[in-house]
């Protein structure tokens, strides 16, 4: 029999973990060392298996191999778990305790935390091998072992978190993190070191870091399995993105104020429709009556300032209709009203429109259209809107010769029915990097001093692109510098014809 109070006064105060197990396997004795090493008070631990209480399930087939009661003493190192989830590397020696007739009384083990010394043989080799590569790198690097200990950082981790490297070589990397997120963070390292991968920069994961001050800071962290002859380690990249992320914060509050801003220009615009147009219209419509007459005769310079008065305020509405126009496309305001529409009717009354400001520059202005009716579905004031802006545009952009408004009819690329609505002008044509920005907003191309003559807010194309859009279609343009231009638009026809060819 064993003299269990020789033992129990013996085995107090040894330096490492003692445990005593019956013949059974079962835990009789478990020191005040084991205690503190593995966080196990001596009422939990009796009774139960001690592999099964220490060790990780995947180092069970490894101790299973040296457990003396299998085949002999043994000696030999593994990874053991402790109460809160903490690694260790120990040092395992079991001896059998037999009585004098041979019968077998138990084993005793005793268990050497390793931990430190075993870093420390990793950091020196690990410093020897790669200090000089790490320190090259632009990130903060952080090397841990199989047990979450540091075992090698670089000069940039030192400059990051505030520590010298004396400090965090042998803790645990946890210290590195923010409180809250160190309970959980054991079982993460642990499943990546089980199956280590490569796992890039910017993973969109939210994670930070802790300085020795105590202030927390946002990161971006790489991870890199690190095979040696001596084990395996985990390597992390570390970036700080405080900056971006302040950036970032900034950016978002300046977009909110700008969607506000916008959405409290688009409300103004839309509630503004009546009180903007209608003085203009006042002011045009009695300047109409002043030079028709009708209160008297006027002089030369009289009928020279109206028809100016009159022509400002024609060009300032149109130039609010297109803003008011934008306001209500941007804010979703803008409704389709799809009907039947004949072709060949609006572009009569748009070139009888038109007339006039074609004749004064002597310009022809021509059409070419199917004889009956062609018939679309779209919305009348818009495509109105489109052909006169672009036909407007044609004339103030041609000196001499002509400018055709078109309607073709005939079958699109899918075989459907399509009609084509165009204005071709043999005007001053465009290059091809005037094309690549025709359509953006509060844009003119081409010579800026023929420009300077032409009035103009650089609304008009953007305008009908995205009243276009709306409509299921879209703007095509072809143009030659000192040959003209092509505008045309496609939409849903009627019935069978020939190829479109714009």
């Amino acid at each position: 029999m064993i003299d269990a109070a020789l033992f129990e006064c013996i085995a107090e105060d040894s330096p490492d973990g003692i445990v005593l197990l019956g013949p059974d396997g079962l835990i009789q004795f478990w020191n005040r060392t084991a205690e503190a090493m593995f966080g196990h008070p001596r009422s939990a631990a009796l009774g139960q298996r001690l592999f099964d209480l220490i060790l990780r399930p995947e180092h069970d087939e490894e101790a299973g191999e040296h457990q003396p009661l299998a085949g002999g003493d043994a000696s030999f190192d593994t990874i053991a778990r402790c109460a809160d989830g903490a690694l260790l590397y120990i040092n395992v020696a079991s001896r059998r305790l037999r009585a004098g007739d041979g019968q077998l009384l138990g084993e005793v083990y005793n268990l050497a935390d390793v931990t430190q010394l075993r870093t420390r043989r990793d950091a020196q080799l690990l410093e020897a091998r790669y200090r000089e590569l790490l320190d090259s790198m632009p990130d903060a690097v952080v090397v841990v072992n199989e047990v979450g200990r540091v075992a090698l950082v670089n000069r940039q981790a030192e400059a990051m978190f505030g520590y010298q490297a004396r400090e965090l070589v042998g803790g645990p990397l946890e210290m590195m993190l923010p409180e809250r997120f160190r309970p959980g963070h054991g079982r993460h390292r642990e499943r990546y070191m089980s199956r280590p991968h490569t796992r890039p920069m910017g993973q969109g994961l939210d994670l930070y870091g802790r300085r020795k001050s105590g202030e927390e800071f946002p990161v971006e962290i790489s991870l890199s399995p690190l095979r040696t002859d001596v084990g395996q380690f985990g390597l992390s990249a570390i970036r700080d993105i405080s900056e971006r992320r302040r950036v970032e914060r900034a950016l978002e509050e300046k977009n909110l104020e700008l969607e506000r801003a916008n959405k409290a220009k688009d409300r103004f615009l839309a509630t503004m429709s009546h009180e903007l147009r209608t003085p203009l219209n006042a002011i045009i419509g009695f300047t109409g009556i002043l030079l028709m007459r009708l209160p008297g005769p006027l002089t030369l310079d009289q009928d020279k300032q109206l028809n100016m008065v009159q022509s400002s305020g024609k060009h300032l509405l149109s130039l609010i209709n297109d803003l008011l126009d934008l306001a209500k496309i941007d804010s979703g305001g803008m409704q389709m009203h799809l009907v039947p529409i004949d072709c060949n009717a609006l572009v009569e009354e748009v070139v009888t429109t038109l007339g006039p400001s074609a004749s004064s520059k002597g310009l022809q202005l021509q059409t070419r259209l199917p004889a009956g009716e062609v018939m679309v579905m779209a919305d009348r004031r818009a495509l109105q809107q489109i052909l006169i802006n672009l036909a407007n545009n044609a004339i103030k952009f041609t000196e001499r010769g002509r400018v055709e408004v078109y309607v073709e009819q005939g079958l699109g690329a899918d075989g459907a029915p399509r009609v084509v609505l165009g204005v071709a002008d043999t005007g001053v044509g465009m290059s091809a990097d005037d094309l690549a920005q025709l359509f953006q907003a509060f844009t003119q191309v081409g010579d800026s001093s023929k420009r300077a003559s032409i009035e103009g807010s650089g609304l008009g194309l953007y305008l009908c692109r995205k009243l276009a859009e709306l409509q299921g279609s879209t703007i095509e343009v072809s143009s030659e510098p000192g040959v003209g231009s092509r505008f045309w638009l496609s939409l849903m026809g009627a019935g069978p014809a020939a190829e479109v060819t714009p």
